[in-house]
């Protein structure tokens, strides 16, 4: 029975990934070569052996640690600071708006959005301890707290950053190494996709998570979180682009689904920084439904 269990965990990540990534690709054509050095302008292709895809299966503990070298040679040297700009389409949201993005290392995430005329008027900001949901326009917040998840949140914290800028890492495990890679199931699928699902160990209690690949260069091509018990599924997805590129997002909570996508230049490493919003009296806590009303 947990087999089965497990198995189709691996089915629904799967098919999530697959839809989430389609639908941001049908709305943006993918380049033919694909470069591997995201975060930073891509300026090379990593050759990887030819392998036989044409059917699902099982990787053999060669390819994987192909793989994992190719993974491995993708991750962006060590940053402290770095800010992107682009435009946001969101459920919700009335129009396409200005966006920054800010993170400091194992800090912040700060997702700032700007409206012509009406200046700031959405913020999500992310924290070792918390998500903060803001609606500058109607003044009102959510928050979500982490408090008590982890007892490393900055690791937690750095993992998601490195998601965010389409990295493999393991929420609370860090970035792909052999180590992780050899506790990770490795199915290569029809298309120039491989599927990395990582085994019960290294997956947070009450979820599951597993990520898409471009099996032609080990790019990311989608990240799929699950909550098994409330029937929440969050999906990103990755197209990149000579001078931009683009990460998508949905969320399915019991079949209802938020999604959008941002188009992001490459990152700037000396940004001017952001600021944690401060919470007070002007700001009235309220649940999500409320807060996407503008």
């Amino acid at each position: 029975m947990n087999e089965l269990k497990k198995l189709g965990g691996i089915i629904l990540i799967a098919v999530a990934a697959f839809v989430t990534f389609h639908s941001a690709a049908q709305k943006r054509s993918v380049p033919d070569s694909i470069a591997i050095c995201l975060p930073g302008e891509p300026d090379e292709i990593m050759e990887n052996p030819p392998v036989d895809n044409s059917a699902s299966r099982i990787m053999t503990v060669e390819e994987i640690a192909l793989a994992t070298d190719s993974i491995l040679h993708n991750y962006d040297s060590e940053w402290k600071t770095l800010s992107m700009q682009g435009k946001l389409s969101f459920t919700g949201l009335p129009m396409r708006v200005n966006v920054k993005v800010y993170m400091k290392r194992g800090e912040a995430v700060i997702l700032s959005a700007r409206a012509p005329i009406l200046g700031e008027v959405a913020r999500i900001e992310i924290s070792q301890d918390s998500i903060v949901f803001i609606n500058k326009h109607t003044r009102c917040y959510n928050i979500q707290s982490f408090a008590g998840l982890t007892s490393d949140p900055k690791t937690y914290l750095c993992d998601l950053q490195d998601i965010l800028l389409g990295q493999v890492a393991l929420p609370g495990n860090g970035r792909m190494t052999p180590e992780l890679a050899s506790k990770s199931q490795w199915i290569l699928m029809p298309g120039d996709n491989a599927l990395i699902h990582p085994t019960d160990p290294l997956q947070i209690r009450g979820t599951e998570c597993g990520f898409v690949m471009d099996s032609s260069c080990w790019q990311l091509r989608s990240f799929v979180l699950m909550l098994t018990k409330p029937g929440v599924v969050v999906s990103t997805s990755y197209i990149y682009g000579e001078d931009d590129w683009t990460l998508g997002l949905e969320i399915s909570v019991n079949n209802k689904k938020m999604n959008g996508e941002v188009d992001l230049s490459y990152p700037d490493y000396s940004p001017a920084p952001l600021e944690f919003t401060v919470i007070g009296n002007k700001y009235k806590k309220v649940d999500v439904k409320e807060l996407m009303r503008f």
